[in-house]
C-alpha cells in the first residue's frame, strides 16, 4: 500500500539521490555542492510555501519514488485558470514495475482536481507512456538553424543585457505576454530573477520599458574552432512586432562569429523571417528542402470536465450552436470518466443537468485534451477514428466549434 505525502526534513536526502539515479546520464554532471544547493533549495520552498511541492512515494517507512508538483495559473483561451505540473518522476531502481509511477501520478490527479484545478500538464519521457495516462499531445516545438545574415536587418537599439535588478520589469513583460497568449503560464517574480541569473537574457526597452526578453546560450559548433559558435534562443517573449524586430536584429548584427541562430520555438511561421529558410543540414525528401525539425513536447490532460466548461464561460467557441453530449473515457482517472451537457448558443458555453442533445461525441480524455487545447482540430480526430459522432452531420459544426485560432503556447521549464 502506497502512501504519497510531502518530503521532510531528512528525507530530501533520499529523494535527491533517487532522483539523480533515475536519470543517470542527465545529472551524470551535477556536482556535490549542486546537491546540497538542489537539496536547500527544496527544503526552503516547502518551508515557505512555494508553488512548487516535493512530493514521495512511501510504502511503510521506506522511499520509493517520488516527483515535484507544481501549482500554475495558466491561460486557457484567455481565461487564467488553476492547473497542476508534474515534473522530475522518478522511480527508485530497486522498484521499477511495482506501480510505483501509477500511485503517484493517481495522487497527483486526485490532489489538483480538489485542489480545484481542471487542467495538469507534464513534459514526458515517454509520450506513448503518458498518454495512457490520459495526457494529449501538445503544440510540436520546431528547431530552426538559421544564419545570421539571412535574418531581415534593423534597428537594434533598446537592446541590452538584463542582471537580476530587471527582475520586476522583466517579470511585468513576461506575464503581460503570457496574460495575452494562450498557453503560457503566469511567474512568480523569484523565477524570472532565477532565469536572469542563471543565463545570459537580452531585453528590450522603449520608453524605459521592458517590452521583449530572451535566453540565449552560446553553443560550439566545432570542437577545434574556439572562434565560431551558434546562439540558441529558446526563451522569448515580446509584446509588439518593433520588440521582436529588435531582438531579431541584435541577433543577426552577430554573424561575425556566429554560424547559426538556433530558435527553438512553438512558432510555426518561422520560416518566413529569413531570406533562405533552409536549416544548413542540406536535408531533402519529395524534392523539398528540410527547413526545420519538430519535437512532441509538453502534454496536456483533462482533471475536470465539468469545471473546465465552467472556467471557459467567457471563451467564444466560434459562434456556434448546439447541444453536445460530452462523453469522456478516462480509464486511469475514474472520477473524470464522465458524460457533460454542454450548450453552446452563438459561441458561449453553458454545463447543463439535463436534457436534450443534438449529438454525442465519444472519446478518449487524451484526444479530447488536446482538442479543448487548441492542439488539433475535430475533424482530423474524428477521420483518425480518435473521436466518434452520433450524427455525422454535426462533424463540420463540431469542427469549428473547438477550432482555435491561436494554438497553445507553454515555454514553462519545469
Amino acid at each position: 500500500m502506497s502512501v504519497v505525502r510531502l518530503v521532510e526534513g531528512e528525507e530530501f536526502e533520499e529523494y535527491t539521490r533517487q532522483s539523480l539515479d533515475a536519470y543517470p546520464v542527465m545529472m551524470e554532471t551535477v556536482t556535490p555542492e549542486q546537491r546540497k544547493g538542489w537539496i536547500e533549495r527544496m527544503k526552503k520552498a516547502q518551508a515557505e510555501g512555494a508553488p512548487t511541492h516535493s512530493y514521495g512515494v512511501f510504502r511503510g517507512d521506506k522511499m520509493v519514488g517520488g516527483a515535484r508538483y507544481h501549482d500554475f495559473e495558466m491561460n486557457v483561451h484567455g481565461t487564467i485558470v488553476k492547473a497542476g505540473g508534474v515534473a522530475n518522476v522518478f522511480v527508485d531502481l530497486l522498484h521499477k514495475k511495482e506501480h510505483v509511477a501509477k500511485d503517484l501520478m493517481e495522487h497527483f490527479h486526485a490532489h489538483y482536481r480538489d485542489e480545484g484545478a481542471p487542467l495538469a500538464a507534464l513534459y514526458p519521457f515517454r509520450p506513448d507512456f503518458y498518454r495512457h495516462m490520459g495526457y494529449g499531445y501538445g503544440r510540436k516545438l520546431n528547431q530552426y538553424r538559421i544564419k545570421p545574415g539571412d535574418l531581415p536587418r534593423g534597428d537594434k537599439t533598446g537592446v541590452d543585457f538584463l542582471t537580476p535588478a530587471d527582475a520586476a520589469e522583466a517579470t511585468g513583460c513576461y506575464n503581460r505576454y503570457a496574460r495575452a497568449t494562450h498557453g503560457m503560464v503566469i511567474k512568480p517574480e523569484a523565477n524570472i530573477a532565477r532565469l536572469i541569473q542563471r543565463n545570459k537574457v537580452i531585453g528590450y526597452r522603449r520608453d524605459g520599458r521592458i517590452e521583449a526578453l530572451a535566453k540565449i546560450h552560446f553553443d560550439k559548433v566545432r570542437p577545434d574552432n574556439p572562434l565560431l559558435q551558434n546562439i540558441t534562443v529558446n526563451y522569448l517573449v515580446y509584446e509588439n512586432p518593433e520588440a521582436f524586430r529588435a531582438i531579431v536584429a541584435f541577433l543577426g548584427s552577430q554573424l561575425d562569429q556566429v554560424d547559426r541562430i538556433v530558435f527553438e520555438t512553438h512558432d510555426d511561421d518561422l520560416h518566413f523571417l529569413p531570406s533562405d529558410p533552409r536549416d544548413g543540414e542540406q536535408a531533402m525528401f519529395y524534392t523539398c528542402w528540410e527547413a526545420n525539425r519538430q519535437a512532441v513536447g509538453i502534454m496536456y490532460r483533462v482533471l475536470d470536465t465539468r469545471r473546465l466548461f465552467e472556467a471557459l464561460s467567457g471563451h467564444d467557441f466560434n459562434g456556434e450552436s448546439m447541444r453536445l453530449r460530452l462523453t469522456l473515457r478516462d480509464n486511469f482517472f475514474p472520477e473524470n470518466d464522465s458524460s457533460t451537457l454542454i450548450q453552446f448558443k452563438g459561441g458561449e458555453a453553458k454545463v447543463l443537468d439535463r436534457g436534450r442533445h443534438d449529438a454525442e461525441v465519444k472519446m478518449g480524455v487524451e484526444w479530447f485534451s488536446s482538442l479543448i487545447m487548441g492542439v488539433v482540430d475535430f475533424r482530423p480526430l474524428h477521420t483518425y477514428g480518435q473521436a466518434h459522432v452520433t450524427d455525422a452531420s454535426y462533424v463540420a459544426t463540431l469542427d469549428r466549434l473547438f477550432h482555435s485560432h491561436e494554438k497553445p503556447v507553454t515555454m514553462e521549464e519545469f
